[in-house]
């Protein structure tokens, strides 16, 4: 950096880019340091090197977005966007207490000017003042010289690299720490997180409102397949969410997690396994092979297909639609049960042929509050926890009574949708898997989720695999059985050829 001869300083654009991310980051961030570092516990006090790993991911997430778009022409009209829209979130952040996440974005651009008018206030100008119009300024005088095309893009691409590789870094280092913040935070501490949060957010909303458009103009995918043998045969698939074998009975735990299910004869009881901690990306393990979803290959096929849903399975059913309840038995909340009368309705109308049915129980056992994904009559387990802050909140057993009541009403809904098959006549296959296991304080770790290339720990990978059939039939048997072959045994159950079928990794084969 060097004086001009007028007004001002010549700086070069790495440096600047530096310098403005570091100074935007610090100063708007540490007005409310605390309600971020609140989240980042070591029993009584705080996790400062978890805390600054995470803070450090942030400044080098903000860092790669700005040098993405700072070129000569947009790097100023950029800072000044950027001074405004932050010295904005932290004011808000700050009085109201508020999380700036992708609906708060969305609200932002519909609000009427006399929503916005209420919401200013003369508390308002020192922020403005001293975190925009001042930087702004400043940015406005300054030079900031450009190197040639190649040259500057070059810098630009070498500051990035170095900062993803910080970033990841600080990530890796801290992972359980981080995740363990955002958990329990419910992603708050990304939302307090000026800039991060409103870009992330902006980004999203942004998306999302697309969303349609590119779906209205995206090539449909085609399944190429073909039923080769009709039968009479409905398949049910029950995906779970969070469950884990090791708090399962069935699988050997000391408690009696499942004093229905233990009772059913011929219950098949396999030794399920993850690959993702992610319910977004996990689903797709258990619904997509080769970019093709499994209800558009079923339905594509001539197989009447339904899913029905307590919590979405994202576009993981769009071939036919997703059905929620829409009425619930417990004073209007709906829980995983209440996608039993959607298939009892369905059975009802059942006569022959081949019928698939997807149930997401997308309830079961996500925490952090764990006592939410159950009615109140299976509050069995007891002291429970209570708290969304189970780690400091909680002592170990009352984090276990909650999360093992939450198996117990898995047990309970499990065994309807079992009876209600047995009740129905129709011949059947059921399977029910969970798209992923918790930790619950194992090693450190609490709930679920782990960054790419590392494996998921056991009580992450080790899921129930339930299987149940009024039918004859054969089950491979394999050491391990991964979610990913629960698509090619559905196609193997109703016998449909395809380039997408492999018949290896099918386990489950009807007795003709």
């Amino acid at each position: 950096m060097k004086m001009t001869n007028k007004f001002g300083f010549q700086i070069s654009h790495t440096v600047f880019s530096l310098l403005f991310v570091s100074l935007l980051y610090i100063a708007n961030n540490a007005v409310n340091i605390d309600k971020i570092a609140q989240w980042f516990h070591a029993g009584n006090d705080i996790h400062y090197t978890a805390l600054a790993a995470y803070l450090i991911l942030g400044w080098c997430l903000f860092l790669i977005f700005f040098l993405l778009l700072a070129h000569p022409w947009t790097i100023k009209p950029l800072a000044i966007v950027l001074l405004f829209l932050s010295a904005a979130a932290t004011y808000f952040i700050d009085k109201y207490n508020v999380a700036i996440d992708r609906s708060m974005v969305m609200n932002t651009v519909h609000t009427d000017a006399t929503e916005v008018t209420g919401l200013l206030s003369a508390q308002m100008l020192p922020y403005l003042v001293l975190l925009a119009v001042i930087p702004a300024i400043i940015v406005l005088k300054l030079d900031i010289r450009f190197q040639r095309s190649g040259k500057y893009l070059l810098k630009s691409l070498g500051l990035m690299a170095l900062a993803f590789v910080i970033g990841m870094s600080a990530l890796y280092a801290k992972f359980d720490s981080i995740s363990q913040a955002v958990n329990l935070s419910r992603k708050y501490v990304v939302h307090t997180l000026v800039p991060v949060n409103f870009i992330r957010s902006s980004i999203s909303a942004t998306s999302r409102t697309l969303e349609p458009y590119f779906k209205q103009h995206k090539e449909p995918v085609v399944f190429n397949g073909k039923v080769t043998r009709q039968d009479d045969l409905v398949v049910v698939l029950a995906i779970g969410e969070t469950s884990r074998q090791k708090n399962f009975a069935l699988y050997g735990y000391g408690k009696n997690t499942n004093p229905v299910l233990s009772q059913i004869d011929g219950l098949a009881v396999l030794d399920g396994k993850a690959r993702i901690g992610s319910t977004l990306y996990a689903l797709p393990e258990i619904l997509e092979k080769n970019d093709i979803k499994l209800p558009l290959a079923t339905s594509s096929v001539g197989i009447d297909t339904a899913c029905y849903v307590n919590y979405s399975l994202y576009d993981n059913c769009d071939a036919v639609g997703e059905i929620e309840p829409t009425e619930c038995g417990h004073d209007g909340v709906c829980y995983d049960e209440d996608v039993i009368p959607l298939l009892k309705d369905n059975l009802a109308s059942y006569q022959q042929g081949y019928r698939f049915v997807v149930l997401h129980l997308g309830g079961g056992s996500h925490g952090p509050s764990y006592s939410d994904r159950y009615p109140p009559e299976f509050q069995i387990f007891k002291p429970m926890c209570t708290d969304a802050d189970v780690v400091n909140q909680c002592t170990l057993e009352q984090i276990y009574n909650s999360y093992d009541n939450t198996i117990l009403y898995v047990d309970y809904v499990v065994g309807k949708i079992i009876d209600t098959l047995e009740q129905s006549g129709a011949p059947y296959v059921f399977i029910y898997l969970s798209d992923h296991g918790e930790s619950l304080l194992e090693n450190g770790r609490i709930f679920h989720g782990m960054p790419p290339g590392i494996p998921l720990p056991p009580e992450q990978r080790d899921i129930p695999l339930l299987v149940k059939s009024s039918v004859p039939i054969e089950i491979t048997e394999k050491d391990a059985y991964w979610q990913q072959d629960v698509y090619d045994t559905v196609l193997d159950l109703f016998c449909i050829e395809s380039e997408t079928f492999d018949k290896q990794d099918s386990f489950i084969r009807k007795v003709r």
